[in-house]
């Protein structure tokens, strides 16, 4: 057993130890190996044979300030050298599917421009729509396991309607003109609730006269018409109209700055809900989220659907729940909120309704740093390419939005019209795929790496796991591969934003899907299904698919829970590719 040069990082000592073989060695030699490891990071007997297969050994001292060393560029023509700008984006992008880009040939072009989650938006799709969605993700072709065509891990992300606030329907079902100047009734009498008017129509809340008061802002059809209460009656207010503006049938109804009493879940959510978990849905965004009780009043729900429709399949895992943040309420609660959440959505469109437009800035950089800073994934969402429904190109202010989302730390960038009924899905994509992998460079440059410097570790398992990242960092490794049964690992690892690709080797698609949300996780599910891949069959497979060659560095980790007593374990190793 030889030892290689020592690096010093996080106030470890990681030593490079080559051609083990536990089954050569005495006793007394693995007790030395052992007796040197933290709790989190112990060597195993059953690590695979495998020629120059470096195991790092941590080993804790005193704390000390390191400095970091992270490749930057020398200038910008740099930034077109690195082999990774044109094959990885470590962003990923969600993209919202409807009309224009449901059918297969169609799906499977912006999978292959990028598309890595589908968003049903479940305000407008119904359930036979949504199934020719979900049939056809899944039957797109993929790049994720050896054939290509076996296993496509792209995931579904069901977004909900949420419980609104939305006016009646006007007399006759035709549009009303409100005017600048004069008064309008809001009542709550269901006798208007199909005969609304220029003067007095219905709106669905009937808590109304009670939450709003006098000089309270009223906003109409996504804040194109604001009012402002001038009188409060028995279950209707009299509102001042600040804006000439046309308004049909059934249209959303906002009062920004007031807490509203309003049920985690509609009707028609929970029906929908049911549906989706049914057909294996893998991830919620739930709307309008308010406190953390209605995270949990929605995960609550879900299990039920579970038990009622997975019950023959036990450890079936449930779908995660993203958080839509959209309501200064849910602003102001977010730290609870996203503990209660697996994960967030910045939806900018309803937010910027809620407060604002300048407070929408705010609270997307607040929202995206506190998720990286617990290591839990955030979707930056709305008009991020808008003009591109109807334009070929972008504009530049839409291409610096994407772009700074990715410098902030955004998982996933999410489009909306733009895929699901603009002229240019396929370029839109493409598009925000460009973008991405442009920033993602940036992210390599030494002052941007300093932002995302965390708190310590709070865990043994995260002081593995950051001290790896590290290594694959500073070793300028070509790629970090994780071996993970649940996830766990690998969710862990994208908490410390690696600067190379992260290949996640998994036995469950369900799992693979769920990793699909972190930046830089790209899932795999080997073709033998029935166990773990080794770590020389992890480093063939990724060879075989392109991602390594011959004399590429790569970082492996493996971890596994042992026990409720033991905890997890940890093993890290380097490996030069043969």
């Amino acid at each position: 057993m030889e030892e290689g040069h020592p690096y010093s990082f996080f106030g470890y000592r990681v030593l490079i130890f080559t051609d083990i073989n536990f089954q050569r060695f005495p006793p007394s030699t693995k007790n030395k190996c052992l007796h040197h490891h933290t709790p989190s990071t112990r060597l195993i007997p059953r690590l695979p044979k495998l020629a120059s297969f470096p195991i790092i050994m941590l080993r804790r001292l005193a704390l000390r300030s390191v400095k970091p060393s992270v490749r930057g560029f020398a200038s910008a023509s740099e930034l077109y050298k690195n082999p990774r700008s044109s094959k990885f984006s470590m962003t990923k992008i969600v993209a919202t599917i409807g009309p224009v880009s449901e059918q297969l040939d169609m799906l499977q072009k912006l999978t292959d421009e990028g598309l890595r989650i589908m968003r049903i938006n479940f305000s407008h799709a119904e359930y036979d729509e949504a199934l020719l969605r979900v049939t056809n993700l899944r039957s797109c072709r993929g790049v994720h396991a050896e054939g290509q065509a076996k296993f496509n891990l792209r995931a579904v992300l069901h977004d909900t309607k949420g419980p609104e606030i939305r006016t009646g329907k006007m007399r006759d079902g035709k549009k009303i003109t409100l005017e600048s100047g004069k008064s309008v009734v809001l009542t709550t009498d269901p006798a208007f609730e199909l005969e609304g008017t220029a003067d007095k129509f219905y709106v669905t809340y009937q808590q109304l006269a009670e939450t709003v008061k006098v000089g309270d802002t009223v906003l109409l059809s996504d804040g194109l018409i604001r009012l402002t209460c001038t009188s409060v009656g028995k279950g209707e207010i009299t509102c001042h109209i600040h804006n000439t503006e046309e308004i049909g049938n059934r249209k959303g109804v906002n009062l920004p700055g007031l807490i509203v009493e309003l049920p985690a879940l509609s009707d028609k959510d929970k029906r929908d809900l049911d549906w989706g978990v049914q057909h294996d849905i893998d991830f919620i965004a739930a709307s309008f989220i308010r406190k953390a009780s209605d995270v949990n009043e929605i995960r609550s729900f879900v299990d039920e659907c579970v038990k009622k429709h997975w019950s023959n399949q036990p450890g079936y895992i449930a779908p995660k729940i993203i958080s839509k943040v959209e309501n200064l309420e849910g602003v102001q609660n977010f730290e609870e909120i996203l503990e209660a959440s697996d994960g967030v959505m910045c939806a900018r469109g309803d937010l910027g309704v809620e407060v604002p437009a300048q407070k929408v800035l705010t609270y997307q950089k607040m929202m995206v740093d506190r998720c990286n800073a617990v290591g839990k994934p955030v979707i930056v969402a709305t008009q991020m390419l808008e003009s591109m429904q109807n334009n070929p190109r972008p504009t530049r202010a839409e291409v610096s939005d994407v772009g700074n989302a990715v410098l902030d730390g955004a998982d996933c960038v999410m489009l909306s019209g733009e895929s699901a009924q603009g002229k240019y899905p396929i370029e839109s994509v493409a598009t925000m795929n460009t973008v991405i992998k442009e920033a993602d460079q940036l992210l390599l440059k030494p002052n941007y790496q300093a932002k995302f410097q965390f708190d310590p570790p709070t865990s043994d398992v995260e002081s593995a796991v950051s001290s790896a990242v590290k290594t694959a960092n500073e070793m300028h490794a070509q790629l970090l591969i994780v071996l993970t049964r649940t996830g766990y690992t690998a969710r862990k690892v994208a908490k410390y934003k690696p600067t190379v690709p992260v290949m996640c080797f998994t036995t469950d698609l369900k799992v693979g899907r769920q990793l699909q949300i972190h930046r830089g996780l790209y899932p795999v599910v080997p073709d033998y299904l029935d166990r773990a891949p080794t770590t020389a069959e992890a480093i063939a497979h990724a060879k075989k698919m392109g991602w390594l060659s011959a004399g590429d560095r790569v970082v492996v980790i493996s971890g596994d829970k042992l026990s409720d007593d033991l905890g997890r374990e940890i093993l890290i190793g380097v490996a030069d590719v043969q």
